[in-house]
Formats: C-alpha cells, sequence, structure tokens
C-alpha cells in the first residue's frame, strides 16, 4: 500500500495534492514550536524509537532491514517531542544535529555482535578494565536518513508510515512509554481525508514534522509500554541497553 490512503494513490499525487494543507500545517506547528514550552507546547519526553511500516520506497538493503526492522532509533538524549498547544498535535520540538551540513542520526551497535566480555569480567565477577580504560563496544553502524525514507516531496524525507514511537517520557519518573503498539499501530488509523501518519525530515536543517493521520494519547501511551515490540526488537533494546549501561 502506498502513501496516505488505504487505496493505490501514488505517494507523489497525494502529497502534491495537499500542498495547501501542508503549508498551513507546517505554519501552525512552526509557530507552536517558535512559542515555547508552557505558551506553545507541553513537553512528554524524547524519542528513543519510530518504527515504519515496510513501504515501496524504501531504499533500505535487506540486511541492515533484517537486523532491526524499519526504524530511527536514538540509543540517548533522543529529540524532544511534545503536544501543541491547543490543538493536540504532536510536535518535535528539537532538531536533528548536522553533520558535514547534513541531518543526521547516530551510529548504533550492531545487535548481532554484542561485545562478548565488555567489561573484562572473570570467573569470580571482578572486572580487569585498567584505570581511564572504557569499556568494549559492539561495531557500530550507521543509520542514512535515506535508506529508511519512503522518498522526497520538496526538501523534506518522507518516512512513512508511522506505526509506532516510543519515548522517554518526563512525566514523574524517566520510563517508556508508548503511541501506537504492536496490535493497534499508529498506521491503523486515519485521519479524515484517509491519510496516514507520516514523519518530514529536512535533511539540511535538521527539522522534524509529524504530519497526517491521527493518535490517541489517552488509549495509547503506556508508561510501562515494551510489551508491544516484537522479540526480536526487545532483544535489540536490551543487548543496546546493556552495551550502555556503567
Amino acid at each position: 500500500m502506498l502513501a496516505g490512503t488505504d487505496h493505490g494513490i501514488s505517494k507523489v499525487n497525494i502529497v502534491t495534492s495537499a500542498a495547501k494543507d501542508l503549508d498551513f500545517s507546517l505554519q501552525i506547528k512552526r509557530q507552536r514550536t517558535a512559542m515555547g514550552p508552557g505558551r506553545g507546547y507541553t513537553v512528554f519526553g524524547r524519542l528513543e524509537t519510530i518504527y515504519f511500516e515496510p513501504d515501496d520506497g524504501c531504499q533500505m538493503p535487506l540486511h541492515k532491514a533484517a537486523k532491526v526492522g524499519r526504524r530511527l532509533y536514538w540509543p540517548e538524549d533522543g529529540p524532544v517531542i511534545a503536544r501543541s498547544m491547543p490543538e493536540g498535535d504532536l510536535l518535535i520540538v528539537s532538531r536533528l544535529p548536522l553533520r558535514r551540513g547534513l541531518a543526521a542520526m547516530p551510529d548504533v551497535p550492531d545487535a548481532e555482535r554484542p561485545a562478548k566480555n565488555p567489561y573484562r569480567v572473570d570467573q569470580h565477577g571482578a572486572s580487569h578494565l585498567a584505570p581511564g580504560q572504557r569499556e568494549e563496544e559492539a561495531p557500530k553502524f550507521k543509520q542514512l536518513l535515506e535508506e529508511v525514507a519512503s522518498g522526497k516531496f520538496r526538501n523534506f524525507l518522507v518516512f512513512h508510515p508511522v506505526a509506532q514511537i516510543v519515548v522517554v517520557t518526563t512525566m514523574g519518573k524517566a520510563n517508556w512509554g508508548s503511541l501506537g503498539s504492536y496490535k493497534m499501530p499508529i498506521s491503523s488509523l486515519s485521519s479524515f481525508d484517509g491519510t496516514k501518519m507520516a514523519l518530514l525530515v529536512d535533511p539540511y536543517t535538521g527539522e522534524m514534522i509529524f504530519k497526517g493521520g491521527r493518535y490517541d494519547i489517552g488509549d495509547h501511551v503506556d508508561l510501562n509500554a515494551i510489551a508491544p515490540e516484537t522479540m526480536a526488537q526487545r532483544n535489540d533494546r536490551e543487548e543496546i541497553s546493556q552495551l550502555l549501561r556503567g
């Protein structure tokens, strides 16, 4: 199924026909972001992972897709996610860092090749890391935005459709939260015009914007939600968490 609808209209036609609506939506969301927290939006967490459904336009190599699926992942300090006031739309109020003039994702550890003994622990449980020596890390691979994207429109890379958003919540103590689940992904919901939620990323500025679709934060944010993940995704998270703990 191609972008934005439940039937076979091409992604390009959908985006082009909605250009005026896109301009208006971008204007409102940028205004709310500029107003700042408490006036334009309410922060509820930091992005940890955005999962996407399969899409014909995605150029991700099969060997990468087999490892972790189609996703954008931040091991730590992900972009800040919020709800606009008063609309309640999802906003990403921080930008991706630029590397050599282009937006960049962090390199992530290869879950298939974890470090066997990162802290050099012997059979008695004692670590033999020298003073100042860092623990051994798994080899890392690059997350390339252009590989994960479905296509490009204007200055944006388009990632479609969004299936699940995993966040580290800032409501109370830090915890995992999830919008969408395995049984009820965000991509199962459509807006009034039939569109599914997409992520737009400007590779030249790092701006990130959710567009289209709908979500229900009351039903889909579970402050203990790791259960909706697949077993492979959960194993991936646990292995990476072990590498990051210190």
